[in-house]
């Protein structure tokens, strides 16, 4: 196969890899190192309408034939995320044909293939990414001026699928769900490429060891001000401020102030500086300045100090500042190393020390060096010439100072990768700085005319940091050393707040589906449950169907709604599965029953005075919990018929027509009235008119009734429904029933009261009981006309009860209304099972049956007071 169309096969083939819309700009045969293995791979540019982006294809077969021999394996958008390193392999490296792709901050290297046949050059491709970072630039620059900004969407076409699928590791259990905060920060992260720009800053460092002079008689100008522009940020280092013993062993920290303002007198006049940090140890001493019009844009500024000298003082070692700008965090390290041209290795292990030991500490973990986008690595790192490099080949005249390169101890000790890995230093093009006579421009003429050395250095790590100028000042020649600055052109991740607004709420969108997708969920045929209209004791029933229609298998129950009360729902509602677990796929019907007895009734009652709209009231709210996922609420409903059941003595006697013709906001005007009930006419209705006919009935035809009111399970009859219709709509049927049940229904009658018949407390149960005087007294002092009236009613009933009916033992009559009739408030201290007020103790039941007893045993005296009470004399 001939060049041209082994060339024209290889585009053909991706050309149809691509839609019509889509255009092949240029293919470049890489490959990367996997492993041991290279993985050969084509680069192939793409454009489409105004964006452009770069394919990574894997290739099964060289050259590929059809398409299927081509599969993606990275896309890399060209936006302005997009970088490329086409040297990443550094001065000297062994892989000098290496180069580095950066997209999203996450760097992809490659190598070139050394392909003479290649079907786009080296240079023309790298020309070629670099042009199209400059198209988009533009583009995107003029888009957004008139809000139309570039799109990227046809690269989803080229998603791989997988990443698209539920998370399977939560699914098959291996992995839980992340937490929301957690999920968010990721997505934000992922998704950072699209709201961060990056803002070019003009950063100047320097560095001077003033071997242990003053400021008086310096000014820095000349050092500091060498650019046409001001600066945005300064960063001075000085070594052997006030080098002293002293200093030495007290490990000075104190900031020379003098220094201080000689830095900031000496910046740039073309703007103003606000001062944001200095630190010193000993003779160390760094000073960070930035333009007054960025400092609002300076956050978290620490500092940080390192000795490594002799018992690790401070004549040796580095200090640091480090703070964020905008997104960034940067970071500035000044150091003075170990001396003498044979101390290589002490360099070395002050330079890792320094790395190991320096934090920036805020809370119990500091930031190290080296997790900063940007650093700036200055001072006095000592590195010597090796070798005998007189003076006189230093010193002369426009000399090409890459003949001393291989010399010099620090370009060394980088090559062999002992130190500042991933540092680079621009190209030195000034003589050494090290030593001179202080005073002139001459070299050492001491005793011990030590050789020329670079020993001040300025070295730097990080993406898109670009060296604009780096050199030295002859001028100040009060130090044995001259001073040198390099100046920096940064560009720092910026937060674009529109782009940000837009991200940060697609992300809350996406970390919704992701807890909705990944978390257990259960599905309800319905969350409000209507059981249409509810009467006094009868049985509703509704079905709850509950379904697991996601991934994940799901556990449920019934919670209570609050610590405060730990019942899952009211004590008239019955669940018939409050818990269990459903697989996907399962579902289960779950059966929900109401029954209104005479312990609710009241209740019912309340519920509906207290309801704002309408008679068809919310019953209770079930909350359906789905461990790890999300609660159910699930709402009640029902509209309660209102009976004589539950409804307080006063409003029965407040009827004028039976119940059953009342509606509800009748009957809750007609209980809020405050009217006293006059029992002193001549109507012949001293009691309401429910117990009158129930008592009646009893006395006419169920006085000879075997084991009335014996049975503790009343209420069950069936025909309790029919009595309570004939009761509500005071019927003038006959009775619908027998005399048992009208004996419960006699019993429920009573036990629906909101307010018990008669209320005292337990003293006065001990200390009366057995006395009828004393009885007597104190039902005329706490009960109202009514209560007195229908509890002297009904002893007078049931002492004519057993005189008709002696197998009948007034004993346990008095024992089962004693219970009903006789409630005391409850003991501090104590709380009744549940709701059940009747929950008393052998004691306290035998108490209210003494008590009761004293009345039913004094039949005569009893109906005397009746008679007094019903005729106004006893009030």
């Amino acid at each position: 196969m001939t060049s041209g169309s082994y060339d024209s096969t290889i585009i053909a083939t991706v050309t149809r890899k691509f839609r019509e819309d889509e255009s092949v700009l240029a293919i470049f045969e890489a490959y990367q190192i996997v492993g041991s293995k290279h993985q050969n791979q084509l680069l192939v540019i793409v454009s489409s309408n105004y964006t452009s982006a770069l394919f990574a294809f894997s290739i099964s077969r060289f050259p590929p034939e059809s398409i299927s021999d081509l599969t993606v394996v990275a896309v890399y958008p060209i936006d302005d995320s997009f970088w490329i390193n086409p040297e990443s392999g550094g001065h000297g490296s062994i892989s000098s044909h290496q180069f580095t792709i950066f997209s999203h901050e996450e760097p992809t290297v490659y190598y070139y293939q050394a392909a003479p046949e290649a079907i786009v050059s080296r240079d023309n491709f790298i020309s070629k990414l670099k042009n199209l970072i400059s198209t988009y630039k533009s583009s995107s620059s003029q888009a957004a001026s008139v809000s139309f900004p570039l799109e990227f969407t046809w690269l989803d076409y080229y998603k791989r699928a997988d990443m698209l699928l539920i998370d399977r590791s939560i699914a098959e259990g291996s992995q839980a769900p992340k937490s929301r905060d957690s999920k968010f920060k990721e997505e934000l992260d992922r998704r950072r490429h699209e709201y961060i720009v990056y803002e070019p800053y003009k950063i100047y460092t320097a560095t001077w060891n003033v071997n242990g002079q003053t400021s008086v008689d310096i000014e820095l100008p000349e050092w500091l001000s060498t650019t046409e522009d001001p600066p945005d940020i300064y960063a001075v280092g000085f070594q052997e401020i006030e080098w002293t013993p002293e200093k030495i062993i007290m490990n000075e920290t104190k900031i020379d102030r003098t220094w201080v303002d000689k830095v900031m007198i000496g910046l740039h006049k073309g703007a103003e500086y606000e001062e944001v940090a200095s630190v010193r140890l000993v003779g160390m001493m760094l000073t960070v300045a930035v333009k007054k019009t960025l400092r609002d844009r300076v956050s978290d500024c620490l500092t940080a100090a390192v000795g490594t000298g002799t018992l690790k003082w401070g004549n040796k070692g580095g200090v640091g500042v480090s703070f964020q700008l905008n997104e960034a965090l940067l970071c500035f390290v000044n150091t003075h190393l170990a001396a003498h041209t044979q101390e290589v290795e002490r360099r070395n292990e002050d330079h890792d020390e320094i790395i190991r030991r320096m934090s920036f500490q805020k809370t119990f973990r500091g930031r190290s060096i080296d997790e900063h986008h940007h650093i700036f690595w200055i001072g006095d790192l000592n590195y010597r010439l090796n070798g005998n490099v007189s003076q006189e080949e230093v010193n002369l005249k426009d000399r090409d100072y890459n003949q001393l390169y291989p010399h010099d101890q620090l370009y060394i000790e980088k090559l062999r990768k002992r130190i500042f890995q991933d540092y680079n230093e621009g190209k030195i093009l000034f003589g050494p700085t090290y030593k001179y006579n202080p005073g002139t421009d001459d070299w050492d003429s001491s005793e011990k005319s030590r050789c020329p050395a670079w020993c001040d250095r300025v070295l730097w790590k990080g993406l898109r940091m670009e060296l604009l100028r780096y050199d030295s000042v002859m001028q100040l020649r009060k130090s044995d050393h001259k001073p040198v600055y390099a100046v920096f052109k940064v560009d720092v991740e910026t937060k674009d707040d529109h782009k940000f607004k837009r991200v940060h709420e697609e992300v809350l969108k996406t970390v919704d589906k992701y807890e909705n997708d990944n978390q257990p969920q259960i599905t309800v045929e319905q969350t409000d449950l209507d059981f249409g209209l509810i009467r006094f004791n009868e049985k509703y029933s509704r079905e709850l169907l509950v379904a697991n229609n996601c991934h994940l298998p799901v556990q449920f129950n019934f919670s209570a709604k609050d610590d405060r009360n730990s019942n899952v729902c009211e004590e008239f509602i019955h669940i018939s599965k409050t818990s269990g677990d459903l697989l996907t796929g399962d579902s289960d019907s779950i059966r929900i029953d109401i029954l209104i007895d005479s312990k609710a009734a009241s209740k019912m009652l309340k519920k509906l005075k207290d309801a704002k709209a309408g008679v068809k009231i919310p019953l209770d709210i079930l909350v359906l919990h789905v461990k790890n996922g999300r609660d159910i609420f699930i709402t009640i409903f029902g509209e309660y018929k209102s009976s004589c059941f539950g409804v307080p003595l006063d409003t029965l006697m407040k009827l004028n027509k039976p119940i059953f013709e009342y509606d509800i906001n009748e009957l809750i005007a007609l209980d809020k009235e405050e009217k006293l009930v006059d029992l002193t006419n001549n109507s012949e209705r001293k009691v309401p008119q429910e117990f009158w006919r129930l008592i009646d009935y009893l006395y006419k035809d169920g006085m000879d009734g075997q084991q009335l009111f014996m049975n503790r399970a009343y209420g069950r009859h069936e025909n309790i429904v029919e009595i309570r219709d004939w009761l509500d709509s005071w019927s003038p049927a006959p009775f619908p029933g027998t005399p048992k049940t009208a004996a419960e229904a006699l019993l429920l009658l009573l036990e629906s009261l909101p307010e018990p018949l008669v209320t005292i407390s337990e003293r006065e149960c001990i200390v009366n009981a057995d006395n009828y005087e004393r009885c007597r007294e104190l039902i005329q002092a706490k009960l109202k006309p009514v209560n007195r009236i229908v509890f002297l009613y009904i002893c007078m009933f049931l002492g004519d009860l057993q005189r008709k009916n002696p197998a009948i033992r007034l004993n346990n009559l008095a024992t089962t209304f004693g219970r009903i009739m006789i409630r005391s408030q409850i003991t501090p201290g104590r709380t009744p099972t549940g709701n059940d007020v009747y929950a008393y103790t052998e004691s306290e039941r035998d108490q209210r049956r003494r008590f009761l007893m004293t009345f039913l045993t004094n039949n005569n005296s009893v109906r005397e007071l009746a008679r007094a009470e019903m005729n106004g004399i006893g009030k």
